[in-house]
């Protein structure tokens, strides 16, 4: 009897705990549902307070006020056409915008400044017309980020008909009392490579004076200088042609040496060629320093 009575007391607490375990779930279960509920109900205001902060940003930001711009560059063109041929060069860039055709086509000799800012990846298309048909694409490669006037020559690759690229890049800085001087070789001949360029004063003298002596620098081809502003004459160490530079400062200038041994003689471009404003303007000092050789384009293979 005892036994049987301790049976159903046990049994009577496994019940209790039983009952208590449960009602514990279920108050468990209405709890977790109270919160998802409240959860639930808390999204459409926090949606509300967002869509009000994009509202008061967009009265005080608008889109079209932007503070953050980027920056604009200005950069030039200059082309050269050194290819010795007697036909003219056409230009276009990325196969749409024509730079120069028909009658405005480039002849050999000749360089222009274009009036069409370039970028990274632009493509310049050039073709030697007259029955040559020659073709060739330079791509932009990185570009300076600053402003910069770009010069690119066009000319006959060694051993060739082919054509080839030189590409540099004048600095362009502050205002200064000098000019820009980009010295480019692009003869094609024996022993070509080992020209220099000799620039000295030039002088005018009358009968009775006396004489004045001259400074005289030997460049390097392929090189960008900077030169005092002043009356100078420049000529091919060891050859015949000479040309007259009037420089201005703050103006960039290109000096050319083109031809082709036994098809067309040797001579300088200058460009621009300007007219000396006083014929006995003199230069007091020639100096001209070595600023950075800079290839602003990157030639497609």
């Amino acid at each position: 009897a005892q036994e049987a009575w301790l049976d159903s007391k046990l049994a009577g607490c496994w019940l209790a705990l039983a009952v208590a375990r449960s009602n514990t779930f279920a108050a468990m279960q209405m709890l977790s549902k109270a919160l998802v509920f409240l959860a639930a109900a808390a999204v459409p205001s926090f949606a509300a307070v967002s869509e009000h902060a994009k509202g008061l940003r967009a009265k005080l930001n608008p889109a079209e006020e932007s503070m953050v711009k980027p920056f604009k560059f200005d950069q030039q063109l200059i082309v050269c056409n050194a290819y010795p041929s007697q036909a003219p060069m056409t230009l276009t860039k990325n196969g749409g915008e024509t730079l120069a055709s028909g009658k405005n086509a480039l002849r050999f000799r000749e360089c222009r400044e274009f009036d069409s800012q370039l970028k990274s990846h632009d493509k310049l298309d050039l073709m030697l017309h007259g029955g040559i048909g020659m073709h060739g694409t330079f791509e932009v490669g990185a570009l300076p980020a600053s402003d910069a006037v770009l010069l690119l020559v066009l000319q006959k690759r060694d051993h060739s008909k082919l054509l080839s690229f030189q590409s540099f890049a004048f600095p362009v800085g502050a205002e200064t009392k000098e000019a820009q001087l980009a010295v480019i070789d692009a003869y094609k001949g024996n022993h070509s490579s080992a020209a220099h360029l000799k620039v000295e004063d030039h002088i005018i003298t009358k009968k009775g004076d006396h004489a004045m002596s001259k400074r005289v620098e030997v460049l390097n081809f392929n090189r960008v200088y900077t030169v005092e502003e002043g009356s100078y004459d420049a000529s091919v160490i060891g050859q015949k042609a000479t040309k007259l530079l009037n420089l201005v400062q703050n103006i960039n200038f290109v000096v050319l040496r083109t031809g082709e041994d036994g098809n067309f003689p040797e001579s300088l471009v200058v460009f621009p060629e300007l007219q000396s404003s006083s014929p006995n303007l003199r230069c007091t000092v020639l100096t001209m320093v070595l600023v950075a050789f800079l290839a602003a384009f990157m030639p497609s293979p």
